[in-house]
């Protein structure tokens, strides 16, 4: 019998060659084999006669398998069909750029003014970087993932008929566990290419065509090449080089056998066998051993390689930050990772794959980001006053207070900046609060779930009135008083523009329930926030959900009312061109009609009474731009239970905002100190100010359909006994809407008292009384005062 070994030559890994295997070396394998875990189960040199048996019946059943298929496909077509019918809904796999034909090439990322803001390389990206097969191919890497994963690799035509019927006997033999996979590197590669791994029939069917399509495109060192740069290599990495770099601090193209044999082995369950954690190592470092016995029963490595390997101490990498690399923006990685899924979407590619290419292939990408207001909120939220009011009262709180915000361009819908996080960036990949935080809205949400549908619905208008009283709506608890204002009072008899200004949570509750708490949330959705799964109930009038909003949701939500009730999703980047300037992707955001003009002025209307009225006198107030020219502001406050979250969403002519103040609360719940219940509302005036300076003055555009009408207090047509008490005031209505005051509805409630009339004496009976008086005759009283004149 003879084995390949490797023989190293000039620089080269090895040549391969031949020699007979002495007996002694057999024995040698055998014990060293016997030392270790997870040993190989199967001896490539040894062939016992249970083995020649066990061969001997595979191949019986093998052929009586086959003929069972084929008999059952030509006297059946149903099978067949349903085979074609797979095979032809199988999607072509996009791999026209996928393997490296040149070298890497820098990717850019620019803002709206097509200033570069980012660079986008391999070596830069520590978690997947790309490397040519040629790299590597001096390396043991190669050999090592065939022998592990496919040792018929170069053989098959992609799938391998006898490895699938050893993992189904496997099954059957260990209980349904079987201990190897069916699956070639080359349908491997297909679901690290697609992401399609459901576990079915027809995606195993179409799985097979596809690795056989992909066979018939590349050649095997191509598939080898697609498949150690999108192998996942655990705690975010991808590909064999990014591996080498974060757990051996060294490229591929120099690992060692071991290490080679280790890497090889992390694909089947990333977690699990961790280099990072002890336990992780050690399954790792089993495995490597397993792997280096099957490539010695291979041939691939010779015993004194073998020997040498298992007696080999790794050295791992020590974890440590490297303050050279660059740190991107919140923006740009959330620009980065939209592109990335548009570009997976686009071409039916797994993600990782679609950020090789982002990152390796020259790629220019525009964004919306505008500088001049990113700039602002980067300013801003490095001002520690904005932040701490007092920070002497938060010296021994377990964290410091943070926030996000978002600003949306209202004119074309895009994100023009984004912060997640107060202070200064010092890493990638941090949380971005502003897109990956949930919190609840409290009454923020107001406007979005309870006013917006009712004004579209035709069920209030801003000067209906309504009872602010204690109200039993909570189904669960009809006798006791829910909900409570903030204040734990009530004013009565108020206007819907008194009840929103003053977030009277009783009316809010109140309109919830008159629209309906599904309608409410079908609306919801309509701008963006989607949460019908949860089901409507009551607490969500108030702001209380199972999944929070993001900043981002509700500064795209407010943008509706901003637009005249157009939503339009939010988008960072406006398109993707390659090196030689072919597009590669754009967004494609859904845009639609939610509410009607009239229903939006209503409600920037009455929320220009919250920045005027509630807002701290010394960050609140109407903008005003440079030259004192007035900028129509409108937002809404939201409070949660405890004060754990502070919000503030709003918008002008030109911008729609959201910012979302708190804690982070890792270790313990953080309620906000009473001094900073003004954060978030601080942080957006400030930045508002800013980034409206240079602009002109506006106000919101008013629908010709919206008329103005005087209206008593009570809510219904003025009198003039309203008038002389002062009763009257003016409010808009929709022209011909019947909730506007009519003459025929005059107020019931002030009436201008009747005078009581002067009495006029009858002269008959004066003078008969005058008589009797003056004869002495019986009196009646006083005499009653003489007419006038």
């Amino acid at each position: 019998m003879k084995e390949t070994i490797y023989l190293p030559q000039s620089g080269d890994k090895r040549q391969r060659s031949t020699r007979p295997v002495a007996p002694e070396n057999s024995a040698l394998a055998d014990e060293l084999r016997s030392q270790l875990k997870g040993k190989p189960t199967k001896c490539g040199f040894n062939r016992s006669w249970t083995h020649e048996i066990a061969s001997f019946i595979w191949d019986i059943l093998r052929i009586a398998i086959v003929a069972v298929l084929c008999l059952c496909f030509s006297l059946g077509g149903f099978g067949a069909g349903m085979l074609l019918g797979y095979a032809s809904t199988t999607k072509p796999l996009s791999i026209g750029d996928l393997t490296s034909a040149e070298e890497s090439q820098t990717s850019f990322i620019y803002d709206s003014e097509n200033n570069v803001i980012a660079k986008l390389t391999g070596s830069e990206n520590v978690d997947r970087i790309y490397v040519s097969y040629s790299e590597v191919k001096n390396t043991y890497i190669d050999d090592a993932i065939i022998a592990i994963e496919d040792e018929r690799f170069r053989e098959h035509s992609g799938i391998d008929i006898k490895r699938i019927g050893s993992a189904l006997l496997s099954a059957i033999a260990n209980g349904g566990s079987a201990t190897h996979g069916g699956s070639t590197i080359t349908q491997q590669t297909v679901k690290l290419i697609s992401g399609q791994d459901e576990h079915s029939t027809s995606r195993k069917v179409q799985e097979w065509f596809s690795a056989m399509s992909l066979e018939q495109s590349l050649t095997k060192d191509e598939i080898l090449e697609l498949y150690i740069n999108l192998a996942p290599m655990g705690n975010n990495y991808v590909g064999v080089q990014a591996a080498a770099m974060n757990y051996f601090g060294k490229n591929a193209s120099e690992l060692t056998l071991p290490e080679c044999a280790l890497i090889a082995g992390l694909p089947k369950s990333p977690s699990y066998y961790n280099p990072l954690r002890e336990s992780g190592r050690r399954n790792a470092q089993r495995r490597m051993r397993t792997i280096l016995g099957k490539m010695y029963e291979l041939g691939m490595i010779t015993e004194d390689e073998y020997k040498d390997a298992l007696n080999t101490e790794l050295e791992f990498r020590q974890r440590s930050t490297d303050r050279n690399a660059t740190v991107n923006s919140y923006f740009t990685e959330y620009a980065i990772s939209e592109v990335i899924g548009d570009i997976a979407k686009a071409r039916g590619i797994k993600r990782a794959l679609a950020s090789s290419l982002l990152y390796n292939r020259g790629y220019h990408v525009y964004t919306t980001l505008e500088p001049e207001t990113q700039a602002i909120l980067d300013e801003a939220f490095k001002q520690r006053d904005l932040f701490q009011a007092d920070p002497d009262k938060i010296a021994d709180y377990p964290e410091k207070p943070n926030a996000s915000m978002v600003v949306i361009n209202n004119s074309t819908g895009a994100i023009a900046a984004m912060q997640g996080g107060y202070g200064e960036k010092t890493m990638n990949l941090s949380l971005n609060r502003a897109v990956s935080t949930h919190r609840n809205p409290g009454s923020s949400i107001k406007p979005l779930l309870e006013y917006a549908p009712a004004f579209e619905l035709g069920i209030i208008a801003p000067a209906t009135i309504v009872m602010d009283e204690p109200k039993h709506l909570d189904p669960q608890r009809p006798n006791v008083d829910w909900p409570v204002n903030y204040t734990r009072s009530y004013l009565g008899a108020v206007t819907i523009r008194t009840a929103l200004v003053n977030s009277l949570n009783t009316i809010a509750a109140e309109l919830w329930t008159n629209v309906g708490g599904e309608t409410a949330l079908w609306y919801l959705k309509q701008v963006g926030i989607d949460r019908t799964s949860e089901g409507a109930y009551p607490s969500q009038s108030v702001g209380g959900f199972t999944n929070g909003m993001s900043t981002l949701e509700m500064a795209a939500a407010y943008h509706t009312f901003a637009t005249g009730g157009t939503y339009t999703q939010p988008y960072a980047y406006t398109q993707v061109l390659d090196s030689e300037g072919n597009v590669i992707c754009r967004p494609d955001p859904i845009s639609y009609q939610v509410y009607s003009p009239e229903t939006c002025f209503f409600i920037g209307d009455i929320l220009k009474g919250v920045v005027t009225n509630s807002t701290p006198s010394n960050y609140g107030g109407q903008i005003e731009n440079a030259d004192g020219e007035h900028i129509d502001t409108a937002g809404k406050t939201g409070t949660t239970s405890d004060n754990v979250d502070r919000w503030f969403c709003g918008f002008t002519p030109y911008y729609s905002a959201a910012v979302w103040y708190g804690y982070d609360n890792r270790l313990r719940q953080t309620n906000i100190p009473s001094c900073d219940y003004t954060g978030a509302v601080r942080i957006w005036m400030y930045c508002m100010n800013k980034i409206h300076e240079n602009l002109p003055g506006a106000t919101f555009t008013k629908p010709d359909t919206i008329i103005t009408a005087s209206v008593c207090s009570s809510g219904y047509y003025p009198t003039d006994a309203c008038r002389e008490q002062g009763k009257i005031y003016t409010d808009y209505f929709v022209a011909g809407s019947y909730l506007c005051p009519r003459d025929d509805k005059p107020c019931p409630f002030h009436v201008t008292p009747t005078p009581t009339p002067i009495p006029t004496p009858d002269p008959n009976q004066q003078n008969g009384q005058n008589g009797q008086n003056g004869q002495g005759g019986q009196g009646g009283g006083p005499n009653p005062p003489n007419p006038p004149g």
